[in-house]
């Protein structure tokens, strides 16, 4: 339902699907974004939950996933309604012994001492921003202050490290563990994205690996640490309108520029915290939302605050049928 834009990501057909109404509940996976550009593209709600909290197991894989994969890859489902995003979160927690890093949390956590505060940040670490997605981020900000939230105008630690380091230590083990399928059997688009990685990556070397996933834990504990006080963080998600089909298949640029509107979708990945994406309206005419992160394992939190938002839009993707039709 993005008639000039791409539905997103690696789950943009069941982006595409949920926002066409084929079905309430549909499923996917993110570990830079999958899960939340389809969102945002498409006008739908989805949570990106913490790993272990969803378990997964691919029965035709023929090995292991590397180990950052393993942190940051998570399962979920994206939809149309806020509530069916925690319905289908909650169905799919269920246990499963074929995921042995599943972890038996309870969906509905500890109740948190009333107002819950929320950070609430604007900073586009020098990305020029489009002035509405900012408006939406202070009329989002609003909207939460209306319905009790303590919102605070806060700096949480910054993302770019994080952001940094999945593209730095992330892309070296794409290159041990990915690329060379990618040469076998993709596509020349393909190969050209992966070279262009490696231009914007930097990777590192094995004993690089090593450090960066052992400094990993030190930047999920300052987010730990600042999320004790602000249970919730909300941010932007992508800085941009939508961008066109095949947008980043055109040049390393457009590649990159996308990647740098994005700082808060992948940087979150690589600390493993959950967060939603919730839409807000239309931006240059195209689907537009906002990223809300939360405390690990705390879904049901990110998932009340998206409920707030969603009761002043409405559901968008009725809205876009509307025009549509």
């Amino acid at each position: 339902m993005a008639p000039r834009g791409l539905p997103g990501g690696l789950v943009r057909r069941a982006g595409a699907a949920a926002a066409a109404g084929f079905g309430p509940i549909h499923h996917g996976n993110d570990i830079g974004g999958s899960l939340r550009f389809p969102a945002f593209a498409c006008g739908l709600a989805t949570v990106k939950p913490t790993p272990g909290r969803i378990p997964a197991y691919n029965p035709t894989a023929t090995a292991e996933r590397g180990l950052l994969a393993q942190l940051m890859s998570v399962q979920g489902a994206i939809c149309r309604e806020v509530r069916d995003v925690r319905l289908a979160t909650r169905a799919m927690a269920a246990a499963d012994p074929r995921d042995p890093w599943w972890v038996p949390a309870p969906f509905d956590g500890e109740a948190v001492p009333s107002p819950i505060r929320v950070a609430y940040t604007r900073n586009a670490h020098g990305y020029p921003m489009h002035p509405d997605i900012a408006r939406a981020l202070e009329q989002v900000a609003g909207w939460l202050a209306g319905a009790g939230y303590a919102v605070d105008e806060v700096e949480p630690p910054s993302i770019l490290e994080p952001a940094r380091a999945w593209f730095s230590v992330g892309v070296a083990e794409m290159k041990v563990m990915l690329y060379p399928l990618a040469r076998q059997h993709g596509s020349r688009t393909i190969q050209d994205i992966f070279e262009w990685y490696d231009r914007m990556a930097n990777a590192v070397d094995a004993g690089g690996y090593m450090l960066g996933v052992a400094d990993r834990t030190r930047m999920t504990r300052q987010w730990s640490v600042f999320l004790d006080r602000h249970p919730l963080v909300l941010t932007p998600f992508l800085m941009r309108p939508t961008f066109t089909w095949n947008y980043d298949a055109q040049s390393f640029d457009q590649t990159k520029d996308i990647f740098d509107a994005s700082i808060y979708s992948y940087g979150v990945n690589y600390l493993g915290l959950p967060a939603g994406v919730v839409p807000v309206g239309l931006v240059d005419g195209l689907p537009a939302g906002v990223q809300i992160v939360g405390r690990r394992f705390r879904e049901d939190l990110i998932l009340d605050a998206m409920a707030v938002v969603e009761a002043q839009t409405g559901v968008l993707a009725r809205t876009l049928w509307a025009r549509e039709g």
